[in-house]
């Protein structure tokens, strides 16, 4: 606490003379905010000039901190190995990733993830019948702290996915924590404040007037119940002031116009009968109630740099007390006005995404993972973090230490590495995720996928001989007979189908040209974003031969084709106990 009050203290000379106030219409203005100093976002030269490897690593980076990833085969062509790894796309990755980050989902594909995500007893098929769409995922009372990780999880890389993600991280911060923990607040208190944070968000509206609706929220005095009690925590998490002593008192006073009723009444945020008529010097400004004290927190200008240096504290865990206050003073200087534009300037950073070490939470570990790996989710993964129920219930966050939106002051900045918080932290990645081979497997080109019924044949090879080019005549007939036969409800049931399958041939067939070596490298990249040593790539092998996963010819070790995804196990398996899949790397740069 009392080096968050450095930093903040230290900002008051750059920010007393400006007080921006609020808005008239709660909205930021639209600009463009340039972040320049020590907070600079990495450049696409900076970025390009990066070995291939690292330029992975660093998108992965920005990605997994979002929840997301991107899988090897998607950044690198593979075609040319991983020997000497080739990436695919000659558009700046993180350009890239900075514009859909800003672009908002079409309503309609929106509406239609969501209809996935929570099922859709309505749902018609093409030709109007009647098609019951059933929910991906499994939900249960939690499902306020379900569905936001469902959405994001499952939403393409975009703004509504980083909405999502802000809100979501948001309420994981002292700032708007709902604290379901205490007696006062339940789940309705999750649903209402990320919500709100959701929409405020997604509409623009500025930080200042964020905070000025949300102090005023019955779920900010769920949290702080007393007068006494909610001023002096407005101060202390907006402002960053601390032992105000002699502010507090006369903030209570002006905000004795409102009390929480007790446990018998629901907690109910109500007006009294003798509310204060004296004015009350607070913070230099004299207010009447609590309104106009809230006005007062809304509208100072340490607002903007404290709840940068939160956020600050969180993704920049580790580094120093004067890297923190470089990089809080630098983003303020930029003149912010939404979450949006300091999420973006702290994720952007050079900073950041080059200079900065830290251990990976739980969500930016395993969703990360499952994403790079386009691991075919299970319907009750985000019901086990959240309730630690189900199949998957030794994913449960709350036994890492990490629980979501319950603590009243939020998740601390550090993540919970203590013995037991680990332990179970490696147990939900690695039993529930890296071993879970039947459902990489396949999205991975490990096994080869099942086509849809009829599956189109097989062309002949090119020295095929009349035989084989008849038999294939014959079937393509057949084929397209079946084909014919179907209603065009079946068809564009089955279109769908098709495309889903040929993409994941592509894969498939692309990592069948791998060889022994790239193989593995495949999915040492896949998880530890480096390719393995020479060392524990004969280790592997040997143990792979051992398991009869391999077959020798001509003194030469190959995959067996039907054997890939238990090889893949085996580097799975070893992956998950290295210390380095559970941080984000640095990468050094002057």
């Amino acid at each position: 606490m009392k080096i968050k009050l450095l930093l903040v203290s230290c900002l008051s000379v750059l920010v007393s003379a400006c007080d921006p106030g609020l808005p008239s219409d709660g909205m930021a203005a639209a600009h463009s905010v340039t972040v320049k100093g020590y907070a600079e976002p990495l450049t696409a030269s900076q970025f390009d000039k990066l070995p291939p490897l690292q330029q992975y690593q660093v998108a992965n980076k920005l990605l997994s901190t979002l929840y997301k990833g991107v899988s090897v085969d998607e950044f690198f062509d593979l075609s040319a190995g991983l020997g000497q790894p080739r990436v695919k796309d000659s558009v700046n990755f993180i350009q890239g990733l900075r514009v859909r980050l800003a672009t908002d989902l079409d309503p309609a594909q929106k509406k239609q993830l969501d209809s996935i995500i929570i099922g859709d007893p309505d749902a018609v098929d093409a030709a109007g019948a009647p098609a019951p769409l059933d929910a991906k995922y499994d939900f249960d009372d939690s499902r306020p702290k379900q569905m936001p990780l469902a959405r994001i999880f499952d939403y393409p890389v975009s703004r509504d996915a980083y909405v999502q993600w802000m809100a979501l991280h948001l309420t994981n911060t002292i700032l708007f924590s709902p604290a379901e923990e205490i007696d006062s607040a339940d789940i309705t208190d999750v649903q209402n404040l990320y919500r709100r944070l959701d929409i405020s968000i997604m509409s623009g509206a500025s930080v200042r007037s964020i905070v000025a609706t949300h102090q005023r929220s019955i779920e900010n005095w769920r949290r702080f119940r007393s007068p006494e009690d909610n001023t002096r925590e407005m101060i202390e998490i907006y402002l960053g002031l601390f032992d105000r002593d002699a502010d507090v008192p006369r903030a209570a006073e002006a905000c004795r116009d409102l009390y929480l009723t007790d446990e018998a009444s629901g907690y109910k945020l109500a007006y009294t009968d003798f509310p204060n008529d004296q004015p009350q010097l607070v913070l230099g400004s004299y207010v009447l109630n609590c309104n106009e004290f809230y006005d007062v927190i809304a509208a100072h200008p340490l607002l903007i740099p404290r709840v940068t240096s939160v956020l600050v504290d969180y993704f920049f865990d580790g580094r120093s007390v004067e890297d923190r206050l470089k990089l809080v003073e630098s983003i303020s200087a930029s003149e912010p006005q939404t979450f949006e534009d300091i999420f973006t300037a702290i994720l952007f950073s050079r900073e950041y995404l080059l200079n900065t070490e830290r251990p990976k939470s739980f969500e930016e570990n395993f969703l990360s993972a499952a994403a790079k790996v386009n691991w075919q989710s299970r319907s009750d993964i985000f019901y086990g973090m959240t309730t630690g129920r189900g199949g998957a219930g030794r994913t449960e966050l709350a036994e890492m230490g990490w629980p979501t939106m319950t603590l009243k002051l939020g998740r601390l900045a550090g993540i919970p590495l203590d013995s037991l918080s680990f332990a179970n932290y490696h147990k939900g990645l690695r039993e529930t995720l890296l071993l879970d081979k039947y459902h990489w497997g396949e999205s991975m080109g490990l096994i080869r996928p099942d086509g849809p019924q009829p599956e189109p044949p097989e062309p002949p090879v090119t020295d095929a001989d009349e035989q084989e080019k008849a038999a294939y005549r014959e079937a393509l007939a057949t084929y397209n007979e079946e084909i014919a036969a179907m209603t065009p409800a079946e068809k564009a049931l089955y279109d769908e189908e098709l495309a889903a399958w040929q993409e994941t041939m592509q894969v498939y067939e692309r990592v069948d040209t791998l060889s022994l070596d790239d193989l593995i490298d495949y999915v040492f990249v896949s998880i530890a974003e480096r390719r393995a040593s020479a060392t524990e790539r004969q280790a592997l092998i040997d143990i792979m031969d051992e398991a009869g996963h391999l077959e020798t010819i001509d003194n030469q070790r190959f995959a067996l084709a039907w054997r890939k995804h238990e090889l893949a196990t085996v580097v799975m398996d070893y992956l998950s106990r290295l210390p380095e899949i559970y941080y984000f790397k640095r990468h050094v740069q002057g």
